[in-house]
């Protein structure tokens, strides 16, 4: 038998490599200086030419998806209508792909509110569209950004409130009663 016996690989090719953040031993196939838990932990810092087209703001379905808070279908519409992949989708909010794609087939639905922020901050909605209280806002004491509380209801369900379908949006109708 030919070839390099255990005892016999020079002391350097075994050498395990480390995770520079957390010192974890990391796998041979992983090219990275990190490992996946502290590259998914760091912030996704997205390249400049990686952008939502201003145009896709434009699009009454984009406009009514956000005014519904139907963000699996507001990620489907931007990212076909903006040319851009799954995974830039990714790069861009923070979210994980597999919740990416859970999201826009409908499997599940984005409830949390920080990870609302995240998602509307990483598309780069603008303000007129989801509103100051869906952005993140800067604690004054610290500087770190924190989450804005209660989200609040969608136009359309206020509306329907207003006219006395409080029972189907979730909303109590004007005279009190659901």
């Amino acid at each position: 038998m030919s070839g390099l016996r255990t005892a016999e690989i020079p002391a350097a090719a075994t050498r395990t490599r480390r995770c520079a953040e957390c010192a974890g031993r990391l796998s041979r196939y992983n090219k990275e200086n990190r490992c996946g838990a502290c590259l998914r932990s760091r912030p996704a810092t997205a390249p400049e030419s990686l952008r939502v087209p201003a145009r896709v703001w434009d699009v009454p379905e984009v406009q009514f998806a956000l005014a519904e808070r139907d963000f699996g279908r507001l990620c489907t519409l931007v990212r076909t209508l903006g040319n851009l992949r799954q995974d830039d989708m990714v790069t861009l909010t923070g979210l994980s792909q597999s919740f990416m794609s859970m999201l826009e087939t409908g499997t599940r639905r984005l409830t949390n509110i920080d990870r609302i922020v995240g998602l509307l901050a990483g598309l780069n909605v603008p303000v007129e569209l989801t509103g100051l209280v869906l952005r993140p806002q800067a604690d004054p004491q610290t500087g770190h950004f924190r989450s804005p509380g209660r989200v609040p209801p969608s136009p359309v369900a206020r509306a329907m409130a207003s006219v006395g379908h409080g029972a189907v949006a979730g909303l109590p109708c004007p005279d009190g009663t659901r």
